[in-house]
């Protein structure tokens, strides 16, 4: 019970300061501000819809008046058509000849004309054709399938209407030229005895609806749309809103003819525009209060908190060996400040220490290396070779003479430089010297070294393969009874250069040759292999190195993997 007391304080305590402070303040400030914006915004929208809807009905209404009086217009034009005598007599006669029937058409034209004109309105009429059973004639422009004023399905439209206006949804028709879109008015024409002498249709453009919908002073962005009684769009004025969007406010007037109706769909973003804007400058002001209160959480901790973190960042990266030079010096509390500086100075101490112990280290090492170095007397074993030269020249020992100038060569080889790279060409060279040496004592063998001259100048380590042939002596010559060959190849695989000594010695059993190569790896082994190994890998890296190939009775082979370039060094050897 008291542990789940005490459980949430803990956790509280456990927070650093400046989170206190915001888990504190955030509250307090956010909570009154969001529940303002929300009833403003609430109260703002619903005053907001009422008169938007209130207006968008208005003008609903009156571009609903403007299309009945320009429908009725047409349907009034239509009506002076097919009651005027004229007209009637001359479409009542079918022409005898091409002649008569130019003259007949010429004529309905210019009546035609008469009534076409002194309306605004009649400019949107792009045809007007009167069909008999025998005969078409065409006022304006025609279409290439005559308006389809000749299907069946047309005629029987018109002629449910016994006389009276059928207007058809605008479809497409095409001139010869162009497509457009066009409304049908059709209506049956009768003679005076009222026999049915054809059908009379105008061709109405569809910018006769579009245009009123662009004259419309309404709502940027607003989809105006006529729609029929099944609800498809006949007519709209280009802005199609979309159907899964919610935010709509929809708006229709349903006092067309033909049960046609406008329609009209606003967007919500419009109307919430200002909404938003109020709510942007609300949260500007709020996150201005947040930012302040951050502000000040930041200065009560300056002093504190951040220099007590850099403090804590100093301390680890002295721990993890980061020189006392690179730790950061900063402002705060004058104890914090201290406690840093002092920090900073006893790195300093130990980073002496240090350096002192390496110091004395390689002073130890060089003392140690120079009295190996005098131990060997180079020049006075020099001398006493020059001496066993001349010896054996004087006495004609031209195999004694020769022994001596290779030893000499070993020696000079070893001694001159303090580079570990030399040309790979320098290194075959020195083991010819070595080779002449070891037949003093093994004499039935040959060296063969195959080497591509343009390989000759890639460096590697000095004495890098001097110890692969004495152990090719030792292990694999030395205990056979028949004359062996070394042989020595190299050749370049890429970027990598491979260097094989291989010999036709006794070879190695399975058990020992997976003893040698487990050898190779094993840091407490202490084998020569082992040794050239472990040097290949400190100087190249762990993807070089050396193996071992071998069957028992058929010899060895040694393969050196170094890289093809010139690793770095302090001079020419």
């Amino acid at each position: 019970m008291n542990a789940g007391r005490f459980k949430l304080p803990l956790r509280w305590r456990s927070l650093r300061l400046p989170y206190k402070l915001v888990l504190i303040y955030t509250p307090l400030i956010l909570l009154p501000a969001l529940a303002g914006i929300y009833f403003l915004t609430d109260s703002y929208t619903s005053s907001s819809k009422a008169r938007t809807e209130e207006y968008a009905t208005g003008l609903l209404g009156l571009m609903g008046q403007k299309l009945e009086d320009r429908m009725r217009s047409y349907e009034q034009l239509s009506k002076q058509i097919m009651t005027d005598g004229d007209l009637l007599k001359m479409t009542a006669v079918e022409p005898a000849s091409a002649y008569e029937r130019f003259r007949t058409e010429s004529a309905i034209n210019e009546k035609l004309n008469v009534l076409w004109l002194g309306a605004d309105q009649n400019n949107y009429i792009r045809s007007i054709k009167i069909e008999t059973p025998g005969m078409i004639y065409t006022y304006g422009k025609n279409a290439v399938d005559h308006y389809r004023v000749q299907d069946a399905e047309y005629r029987s439209s018109v002629g449910r209407m016994k006389g009276g206006a059928a207007w058809f949804p605008p479809e497409a028709f095409n001139d010869g030229y162009a497509d457009f879109r066009a409304f049908r008015l059709g209506r049956t024409i009768r003679d005076e005895k009222l026999n049915e002498l054809g059908t009379l249709t105008l061709v109405i453009r569809i910018e006769a609806v579009t245009d009123i919908f662009k004259q419309t002073n309404i709502q940027e962005n607003t989809a105006l749309q006529l729609l029929n009684a099944d609800g498809r769009v006949l007519a709209d004025n280009g802005i199609v809103s979309d159907a899964e969007e919610k935010r709509l406010l929809s708006f229709s007037d349903d006092r067309l003819k033909n049960g046609w109706r406008l329609a009209a769909q606003m967007p919500l973003q419009q109307l919430y525009e200002p909404i938003y804007r109020t709510v942007r400058q609300a949260l500007f002001i709020v996150f201005g209060c947040i930012l302040l209160g951050l502000v000040v959480t930041h200065l009560l901790a300056l002093d504190l908190v951040i220099p007590i973190r850099r403090l804590t960042n100093n301390m680890k990266q002295g721990i993890k060996g980061v020189r006392p030079g690179k730790l950061k010096r900063f402002g705060g509390a004058v104890e914090i400040v201290e406690m840093n500086d002092t920090f900073i100075s006893i790195m300093y101490e130990i980073e002496q220490l240090i350096d002192k112990a390496a110091k004395q280290e390689k002073k130890k090492k060089d003392a140690e290396i120079r009295v190996l170095q005098n131990q060997l007397s180079p020049h006075f074993l020099y001398n006493t070779l020059n001496s066993i030269r001349w010896m054996a020249m004087i006495q004609r020992q031209d195999n004694i003479k020769e022994m001596v100038d290779s030893l000499n060569a070993l020696l000079t080889y070893a001694l001159r430089g303090s580079g570990d790279s030399v040309p790979l060409a320098n290194e075959i060279e020195i083991l010819h010297s070595y080779v002449k040496i070891q037949k003093v004592r093994y004499r039935h063998f040959e060296f063969v070294a195959d080497i591509p001259e343009a390989l000759g100048q890639v460096r590697v380590l000095k004495f890098l393969l001097q110890p692969l042939i004495e152990n090719a002596l030792l292990h694999g010559l030395a205990p056979s009874e028949r004359s062996g060959e070394i042989k020595v190849q190299a050749a370049a695989e890429g970027e990598i250069l491979r260097m094989t000594v291989t010999d036709n010695g006794v070879g190695i059993a399975k058990e020992k040759l997976a003893e040698l190569i487990r050898s190779l790896s094993d840091p407490t082994d202490r084998l020569g292999l082992r040794s050239v190994h472990e040097r290949i890998q400190l100087h190249y890296g762990d993807c070089y190195g050396l193996t071992v190939r071998s069957e028992e009775g058929a010899g060895t082979s040694l393969s050196v993997r170094v890289p093809m370039r010139e690793p770095e060094r302090k001079g020419e050897p």
